[in-house]
């Protein structure tokens, strides 16, 4: 694999084409209608839009494309697109291999060919880049081809779950200023915001919840969020909530976004709530309605004014949350990640929260829920205010106007000039039936797919900053599949998940064991996905997981091998995920009564669930967001989505040595929650000696968390994830597990034969 993986950008023009076959058969008239589609090794990198009624149709598209294929073979297909099935119209191949051979550059016209038949011409351009390793330092932090320009002089904070305090290991990690550690807060920053708002208050999400509390200690406001949301729109300020519409006035909800109660709770107050399907509403029984049926609205932000904090300049200011956590119930959580303790208070009912296991609010124990978030200000925040006003466009029918931001109420060119600022890049999964892109000449770098718009930048964002990596890279994510294009060996392959995380991370590891160095990439996720585990979807999800896995770590052995190490796999890619046990059990909580209650109550364990989307790489870089690790994230064309890429330029990873940053602490500050201390290795996560001693913490509190009794408490929270991994890279269930403790549910995963594979990938 890494002596034939080709590594590097293609750069694809679809000029034009001659003398196609009319393969319109109509009595109506008409012509071709055609698209052209290219594809590596199988997997599409690009496709044209449709030029109706043309035997010459003319594109002009270009696409700018990351690869990480073995490379054999390029195809490129013209396609009629017809009612009820679309034809080949013929196809140009060539040996990937010899094209880059010969100089990576092609410009004129390929034969089209079917069935020995010639059908055609197409004009095109081809030009490759490689990923040379050894420029990785000098690469920019600035992610190519995307609709947002990086943004200079931005403030940022960054949060580890909905609510944390300063721990006694957090006086070892220091700020880019040299200060003391302190975690901040993300829903007293959200309430203070809100709070602090006057002209207009703009929310995205997968869910919102009315009936939350931001704040939840003595002494604070105990207005829920609707109430909050509620007064601000009678003070005058325009309150504007877009949530996914979970097409539940058709089939009964089944995640639970309260979407509809959430629009009736606003019903007749000043609070405009916009229920947003993901697909065009009036959508027949296929196509788009299969789209709204399967896919999300997943973005999460808030939007507001802000006061000035300057003295020579009053006008407002404009500040900006994204990342993963939604308003809603089962978030707000602390680094204790409590599953019992707080149920007659904190976490009592309306916001107790449990999707895995059916259990009473009464008797628990609730899901524990672990979260990143950012908040931003500068420039930076008036792109994430563009994002929400091309989203309502696209929805609104005029009824319902934006606040006019101008240059005399706003400070729109607002700059942070501390040693510890930040550029930052917003970065987003979405196309055109959901976003009024008003951008017209950033628009044009968009992908066009038949007759969409396509924005993929938060993939692009992932695969530019992993080539950049130069010691490791921590990731923190709800699902973790994909690359299925390198899969070797799997029952079943999705044509369709080949997004190039998983294979980017793989290569760098590689690489650096070629060169007789190391690399480590450290990922957390949950140990399964949310829902029922044993459930159809729960488990093809875990099939899809296990499968990118073995990919990985095959990968990893093969290297390991060929240079005649004495390293194991796990040396360099581990896989964990977190849990809490031990929790005190309050006297007056409710006895449990169903089997499941009395085991959960007698064992005292259960599964932190991750829901992060973040990416650290090297203490410098970080990605926050919506996304998750799949092709429904990743793809542009799948759930919509949104994100931040961040880092302090007067903090960078310098010849290898890694900057003391605000990345780094707070990275240290995750990890001081996840393995309850900060001890030496953690200052360097590249090394091998790091590694290990991750994987020996995350060892030792798994045995003591699936111990028939408990007799000592967890270091922290991390766990090794239940798989054993082979000298040789396979991947199995650890012995004795092969099921998930206290369920009944495969660790493993299993393919079901009913699912769309796009609704698991």
């Amino acid at each position: 694999m890494s002596e034939t993986t080709v590594r590097g950008l293609l750069h694809v023009e679809i000029k034009e084409a001659a003398d196609l076959p009319d393969m319109d058969f109509s009595l109506f008239g008409g012509a071709t209608d055609a698209y052209v589609k290219v594809k590596l090794d199988g997997a599409k990198i690009a496709k044209t839009s449709i030029v109706k009624d043309s035997t010459s149709p003319v594109w002009n598209q270009s696409f700018y494309t990351f690869i990480n294929h073995i490379g054999e073979k390029l195809t490129i297909e013209v396609i009629d697109d017809d009612v009820g099935k679309n034809d080949c119209i013929g196809t140009h191949e060539m040996n990937f291999r010899e094209f880059i051979d010969n100089g990576g550059e092609f410009e004129g016209p390929v034969q089209l060919m079917l069935d020995d038949e010639e059908r055609g011409q197409l004009e095109i351009a081809l030009r490759y880049e490689p990923y040379i390793r050894e420029d990785k330092h000098v690469i920019s932090r600035k992610v190519p081809g995307c609709y947002f320009p990086l943004r200079e002089n931005c403030r940022v904070e960054l949060y580890q779950d909905a609510e944390h305090t300063a721990e006694p290991e957090h006086e070892a990690i220091t700020t880019a200023l040299g200060e003391s550690y302190i975690p901040p807060g993300a829903w007293k920053k959200v309430y203070e915001v809100l709070t602090g708002a006057t002209k207009f208050i703009y929310i995205t999400g997968w869910a919102v919840f009315t009936e939350i509390t931001l704040v939840r200690e003595e002494g604070a406001d105990t207005r829920t969020l609707g109430e909050i949301l509620k007064d601000k729109a009678e003070e005058g300020c325009a309150v504007y909530i877009m949530i996914w519409d979970e097409y539940d006035d058709m089939i009964p909800s089944l995640v639970g976004t309260h979407d509809t109660a959430t629009a009736d709770y606003f019903e007749d107050t000043r609070v405009c709530v916009k229920r947003c399907a993901r697909g065009y509403a009036d959508s027949g029984l296929s196509g788009d309605a299969m789209t709204r049926l399967i896919y999300t609205h997943h973005q999460k932000s808030i939007i507001c004014d802000s006061p000035s904090i300057t003295e020579d300049d009053e006008r407002l200011r404009m500040v900006a949350f994204v990342g993963g956590l939604d308003l809603t119930d089962g978030r707000y959580d602390t680094p204790q990640h409590p599953t019992f303790s707080t149920l007659l208070d904190k976490h009592a009912a309306p916001d107790f929260y449990q999707n895995c296991v059916t259990v009473r609010a009464e008797a628990g124990p609730r899901q524990p829920w672990h979260d990143i978030h950012s908040y931003v200000e500068g420039k930076i925040a008036q792109d994430i205010r563009r994002n929400f006003e091309e989203r309502w466009n696209a929805e609104d029918d005029g009824s319902n106007e934006l606040v006019y931001v101008d240059e005399e109420e706003f400070n729109l060119e607002e700059e942070y000039q501390g040693d510890d600022s930040w550029n930052v890049q917003f970065l987003r999964s979405i196309t055109s039936q959901s976003c009024q892109f008003s951008y017209l000449e950033r628009a044009r770098k968009l992908k066009t797919e038949r007759s969409e718009k396509i924005e993929d930048t938060i993939h692009s964002g992932y695969t530019h900053n992993i080539r950049r990596a130069q010691n490791y890279i921590f990731i923190e994510n709800q699902y973790f599949l994909g690359s299925a294009h390198v899969w070797d060996g799997a029952e079943h392959i999705p044509k369709k998940a080949t997004n190039l995380v998983a294979i980017e991370l793989v290569r760098n590891i590689i690489e650096a064991i070629k060169l007789g160095e190391h690399h480590s990439v450290y990922c957390v996720i949950p140990l399964y996905p949310e829902g029922v585990p044993d459930s159809m979807p729960v488990q093809e999800i875990l099939y899809w997981q296990t499968a990118t896995m073995s990919m990985m770590y095959k990968y990893i052995a093969q290297a390991i091998e060929e240079e005649g190490l004495d390293t194991h796999p796990t040396d360099y890619l581990g896989f964990y995920c977190i849990g809490v046990r031990g929790d005190e059990i309050p006297e007056d909580l409710a006895e449990p009564e169903t089997d499941v209650e009395i085991n959960l109550r007698e064992k005292n364990r259960f599964h932190i669930y991750v829901h992060s989307k973040m990416m650290i790489v090297d203490d410098e870089y970080i990605i926050v967001g919506s996304a998750n690790i799949n092709q429904r994230s990743m793809s542009g064309r799948r759930d919509t989505e949104m994100a931040v890429g961040c880092y302090q330029p007067n903090f960078l990873c310098e010849e290898g040595q890694l900057p003391q940053g605000d990345v780094g602490a707070f990275r240290k500050s995750l990890w001081v929650e996840h393995m309850g201390e900060m001890c030496e290795e953690f200052e360097n996560p590249g090394s091998i000696d790091c590694m290990r001693k991750v994987n020996e913490i995350a060892r030792s509190n798994w045995e003591k968390y699936v111990a028939d009794e408990y007799e000592e408490p967890l270091q922290g929270h991390l766990l090794m994830y239940p798989i054993d991994i082979s000298q040789d890279g396979t991947v199995s269930a650890l012995e004795g597990f092969e099921n998930f403790p206290d369920t009944e549910a495969s660790v493993l995963g299993a393919k079901s034969a009913v699912l769309v594979e796009k609704l698991t990938t």
